[in-house]
Formats: structure tokens, C-alpha cells, sequence
């Protein structure tokens, strides 16, 4: 009986439920060392990384050489590493090639996606952005939400989930608090 690899959403949510203020911003996450370690240690078992175009250039110009930039910290440092081991893919119909062992996926996303999940190795992680967590979420192909929800009301934005036509069930599976702030909740899709 042949597995299939997970695939995990990770997103930093607000308390209520954005996951970009009005105008798009990002600078609202409280990602302390806890966190940070938390991240890190996950990243290690992961068998790809999956993003849409804009998340996918931000973090192509910080990971793969974070000291070029004050205040970067061993966790950083280690992150890059993994960073730049981990196969990649973007999720994009305007971006024509991208470096850093990643994989320009144009056309037949679902397709693509349920290849990955049939092929060996760790699970998939999704980190965004949300244009392309909402088609993953309408295409049901995530299995697991990892969400990381912050002490912030931001009283509008990019909402977390699209509008959908029929309820989407899940299951808590974990719940934890990292740096007395955020709350990391642990949905299996059921």
C-alpha cells in the first residue's frame, strides 16, 4: 500500500483571522526565539517547500545569505542552510525561472501538487502567500493546517480562508504557546 507525503499549511494568522493587514503588511507577526526554535526544527524533516510568487521573492532575498542584514541570529543562519537544501516550488503564471533549487510550477497546480504528495520523502509545507493558500484550500489539498495566530486584531486584510461553497471539517490535534504570545493550533482536514 503505497503512502502519500503530507501537506502542511504553515501561516501566521491574526486573532482575527487576517493574514495581511489593509494595506498587505506583514510586519505584525510576533516570531520570538521560541518561535523561531520551533521553526527551525520543523524545517529540518521537510521534503519540499511550496509558495506563491511574492512570499517565494521575499524569501529569496532574505534565506540565502541572511548576515547581510543587521541583526540576523544563529537561528537564522541555520535556517538558510536548510533553506537553500530543501527543493522548492512556486506557484506562479508570471514568474519565468527562479534559482535556489526551486521549480517554476505554471500550469496544472493540482496536478503538480497531488504528483508531489504521491512522490517519496517529507512532507510538503505550503508557506504562502494567500492567493495561493486559498486555490489550495478550494482544491482540498491540504491536509494539515499549522497556524500560528498572534496577539493582534487588525480589523481587516487578507482574510485566512476564502469563501468556500460547503463547510470544510477538521480535527485539533495539537495546540501549543510559544513566547507567552503566540498560539500554534494543529488542524488535521477530517
Amino acid at each position: 500500500m503505497a503512502t502519500t507525503r503530507a501537506l502542511r499549511l504553515w501561516m501566521q494568522v491574526s486573532l482575527d483571522g487576517f493574514v495581511a493587514g489593509p494595506g498587505g503588511e506583514f510586519d505584525w507577526p510576533t516570531y520570538e526565539k521560541e518561535l523561531h526554535t520551533f521553526a527551525v526544527e520543523q524545517a529540518g524533516d521537510v521534503g519540499a517547500m511550496l509558495y506563491g510568487r511574492k512570499v517565494y521573492e521575499g524569501m529569496a532575498a532574505y534565506w540565502p545569505d541572511p548576515t547581510r542584514y543587521p541583526g540576523a541570529t544563529e537561528l537564522d543562519l541555520r535556517y538558510s542552510e536548510i533553506w537553500k537544501r530543501v527543493p522548492k516550488y512556486v506557484f506562479s503564471t508570471t514568474l519565468d525561472e527562479a534559482s535556489w533549487n526551486t521549480t517554476v510550477v505554471a500550469e496544472d497546480l493540482v496536478e503538480v501538487v497531488r504528483e508531489l504528495k504521491a512522490a517519496p520523502g517529507g512532507d510538503l509545507v505550503l508557506f504562502g502567500g494567500a492567493e495561493i493558500a486559498a486555490t489550495f484550500v478550494r482544491e482540498r489539498l491540504i491536509d494539515e493546517y499549522w497556524l500560528f495566530v498572534h496577539p493582534i486584531v487588525l480589523g481587516g486584510g487578507t482574510p485566512l480562508f476564502p469563501a468556500l461553497d460547503e463547510r470544510l471539517p477538521m480535527e485539533l490535534v495539537e495546540s501549543r504557546i510559544f513566547d507567552s504570545a503566540v498560539t500554534h493550533l494543529r488542524y488535521r482536514a477530517t
